[in-house]
């Protein structure tokens, strides 16, 4: 008789767990789960030796990365209506440089700075 119930409880949280809408926006639009960013660090100064790196960010997160290391300019590749801003330390604090969006990037240094963490958004 217990392990009955508690079978049907277990499936019952599972259920209920399972159901539960994707979030969304205000608009009520459903967010998508990661940004496309792209990290270029110019070794050399003013856009010398210039790698790049592409990391997946969870939106809504304050992310870090080892690539935010050496860092010039980040990229927002995707989403089209999402805002990236970069920060200073790892708990998402500290002004680092200006929020970017696709097709207008954060340009940091003509060197590079260490990025402490990345915040995307969608709005």
């Amino acid at each position: 008789m217990r392990t009955t119930a508690i079978t049907l409880l277990a499936t019952a949280i599972a259920g209920i767990t399972s159901a539960a809408p994707a979030p969304t926006t205000t608009r009520g639009v459903p967010l998508p789960e990661d940004a496309l960013v792209v990290v270029e660090a110019s070794h050399g100064g003013a856009g010398s030796g210039l790698t790049n790196t592409t990391i997946t960010v969870p939106i809504g997160t304050v992310y870090t990365n080892e690539a935010l290391a050496a860092v010039s300019t980040l990229y927002l590749l995707s989403p089209n209506d999402g805002v990236c801003t970069p920060y200073l330390y790892a708990n998402g604090t500290g002004a680092r440089g200006a929020p970017f969006h696709v097709g207008e990037p954060s340009r940091l240094s003509t060197n590079t700075v260490v990025v402490g963490s990345v915040v995307c958004e969608t709005f």
